[in-house]
This record gives structure tokens, C-alpha cells and sequence, in this order.
């Protein structure tokens, strides 16, 4: 009698006729499938330079959830869902189950990889489980998107011994390590673009005079700092212009403490872009900003109490404190699980680590 496992792993049996996938068709749980089932359409065909794949495992992230709650007005979605639905699943492990003609000097049936799930093909996005249909489904096209996209082949090779599930976690795990390597800027971005918004007064560049981006609007009301930075602009090289209807900024400073004004401005960063606020008074109210760009666009938020713009750069520290105390929110969910047992095993770990969840059945998983 046969392995099912090892017949599993060879991925050499006979293909399915049909492949079954849950499409999400707007927000909502009773959008995802079709009255609450998986549905199914006929297995897909590949071309000479396409791959066909078995979805293998796929993990659920709080980023489906999100899609999942958002519909079409999830920032990453692009197109009209009810017409071309969703296929989320990005964290997903795969097995390759056909190959086309002109890949099989590189690819064979039984190679098994992963996704590098944010995929860029001429600066555009098409992330798997989003642009790209993903792990929930069983079967996939892998096309040249995949395999010659901007940062080259996104497809990562793993060990044939490596568990299916574990694979899959590859990708929330690469998250949280990630988390801990940002390198924030600690200045205004060389040859970039930056906007300063804002009353001003009592404001100083201290030793952001150093600092040389390629271009500035100045929107500043107080007289004294205006004409400082109108000086240092032509001290520096620094081309001064005006701003324009759907101009993006690598860096914004407000200076002062006006919500309407950070909620303008917000908009208008680049990504990977900066925003920094400069107020002596609290902000009079809560501030609306778009908080998922700062996962999905590398934004950076700073801030200083003084007068001093530059103060506002200081170096940020990305690692837990050795010997200090942690507190991991939300420490029962699956990252809060990875960002604990990080804590408890790196060699220079806190002191103390608190961990808390909204849940109690959930943060009892980890005691």
C-alpha cells in the first residue's frame, strides 16, 4: 500500500479536474465563498512560462481580516470585487505540480517554495492574495509577475523537509523579525522633497541647517522662521517651489499643533516618507490619519515637544531593552506569539515581559 504522505510530497499523481477556491466578493464574511461554501471552477492552464502549484498550506493573517472587513475599500484593493473577486492568502507555502516548456532547465514537478508576497512589477504592486489570487485556493498559475518582477525571482526555495505549515509562517515570522531591523531616518531625505507646514513660531532648524533635500515648499506663517528658511534654502542649493495639486513628499514638519492641518498634509507623503510634528501644546483633539500606510507605505511618524526641528530625528531603538521590561499587547494572537517567544529567546532579552490579550482563553494558550 502506498504513502499518502510521501505520494503527497512527490506531487506526481494525477491533477484534479476542478480546483476549489474561496473568492471574496466584498466586505463580509457572507462575500466570502458562495452561501458560505468554497466554490469551483476548472483547474487552470499554464502557459511555456508559467508554473502550475499546489497550495499546500496558507496562514490566516489579521491582513486578510482586514480585506475581509474593508472590501473594495481596503487600500490595497484596486478593482471592482464583485465583477473580478479576491483570492486572499499570502502567507502560504507551495508545491509545484506542472511545468511549463521553457522552465524545465529550472523547475521541476516536487520543488517546493514559498512566496515573497509583495510583488512589483514596473513599480506596480501585485501582492499575492490581493492583485495575485492566493493560497485560498488549491490550485495557482505562477506567472512571469512571480518569476521576473522588480526584485527578481519571488519565489523562495525551502528544504523538502520542512513541515508545510511551518513554511507558511515563514512570512509572519520574517514580519516580526523585520519589525526589529527598521532603520528610521534620522534627517530629511537627501535630494527629496519636503513640505514645512505650520505656524513656526520660536522655531529653529538647529542641526537640520546641515541637511540637504532637492526641494522645499514653505508654507510657514511666522515671518522670522520663514525668511531663515528661505536662507538656508539658498545656502544649501535647496530649489524652493510651490506646492501642487497631487505633489508627493519624502519628508512633512508641522509646526504647531493643528489637527486639521496634520490631517491635510497627511495624505500627501510618499512612501517611505516621513512626518514630523513640532508643537510646545498638545493637540486639541484626536487626529484621522490613514494608520494602515504606515505598514503598507514604510511611513515613519516623529515628533518633538521643543522648538528644535532637528530634535524630532533622534535616533529611534528598534530591539527590546536588555534587562529592561517588555510588554507585548495582544500576546495570545499568533503574532503576539512570535513577538513573545522572540523575547524569550534572544540572548539579550528583557527582565521582564509582561504579556497581556484582550481574551483570557487566548493568553491562557501561552502561560
Amino acid at each position: 500500500m502506498s504513502d499518502v504522505v510521501a505520494d503527497y510530497k512527490r506531487a506526481d499523481a494525477p491533477l484534479p479536474e476542478r480546483n476549489r477556491l474561496w473568492p471574496l466578493y466584498g466586505a463580509g464574511f457572507e462575500n466570502l465563498g458562495r452561501d458560505g461554501q468554497m466554490i469551483e471552477r476548472p483547474l487552470p492552464t499554464y502557459g511555456p512560462d508559467e508554473l502550475l502549484v499546489r497550495h499546500d498550506a496558507t496562514g490566516i493573517c489579521f491582513s486578510d481580516i482586514k480585506v475581509i472587513r474593508a472590501g473594495q475599500n481596503h487600500p490595497r484593493i484596486y478593482r471592482d470585487m464583485r465583477q473580478d473577486p479576491v483570492v486572499l492568502g499570502h502567507e502560504i507555502s507551495l508545491t509545484v505540480v506542472g511545468v511549463g516548456e521553457n522552465l524545465r532547465d529550472q523547475y521541476k514537478v516536487g520543488d517546493r517554495f514559498i512566496v515573497q508576497a509583495d510583488i512589483y512589477v514596473g513599480g506596480v504592486g501585485y501582492a499575492y492574495g490581493y492583485e495575485i489570487q492566493g493560497g485560498f485556493s488549491q490550485y495557482n498559475v505562477i506567472d512571469q509577475r512571480i518569476l521576473n518582477g522588480d526584485g527578481g525571482n519571488y519565489l523562495l526555495p525551502i528544504q523538502p523537509t520542512t513541515g508545510y505549515a511551518e513554511s507558511a509562517l515563514a512570512e509572519p515570522w520574517a514580519c516580526v523579525e523585520a519589525s526589529y531591523r527598521v532603520a528610521y531616518r534620522t534627517a530629511w531625505k537627501p535630494g527629496g522633497t519636503l513640505w514645512v507646514a505650520g505656524d513656526g513660531r520660536g522655531v529653529t532648524l538647529g542641526a537640520a541647517r546641515a541637511w540637504r533635500p532637492g526641494q522645499v515648499v514653505l508654507d510657514v506663517q511666522d515671518e522670522t522662521l520663514a525668511a531663515d528658511l528661505a536662507a538656508w534654502a539658498e545656502e544649501m542649493g535647496v530649489a524652493v517651489i510651490a506646492d501642487a495639486d497631487g505633489q508627493q513628499y519624502d519628508d512633512i514638519v508641522i509646526l504647531g499643533s493643528d489637527p486639521a492641518l496634520m490631517e491635510r498634509t497627511f495624505p500627501r507623503l510618499s512612501k517611505g516618507g516621513a512626518f514630523a510634528v513640532i508643537a510646545d501644546q498638545e493637540v486639541p483633539r484626536p487626529v484621522q490619519l490613514d494608520i494602515g500606510r504606515l505598514h503598507y507605505d514604510s511611513l515613519a511618524l516623529y515628533g518633538a515637544a521643543g522648538a528644535d526641528i532637528a530634535a524630532a530625528y533622534a535616533p529611534i531603538r528598534t530591539q527590546l531593552r536588555p534587562g529592561g521590561v517588555t510588554w507585548v499587547l495582544g500576546a495570545g494572537g499568533p503574532m503576539g506569539h512570535m513577538h513573545l517567544q522572540r523575547a524569550l529567546e534572544i540572548a539579550e532579552r528583557p527582565r521582564k515581559i509582561v504579556a497581556t490579550n484582550l481574551h483570557l482563553p487566548r493568553i491562557r494558550a501561552v502561560e
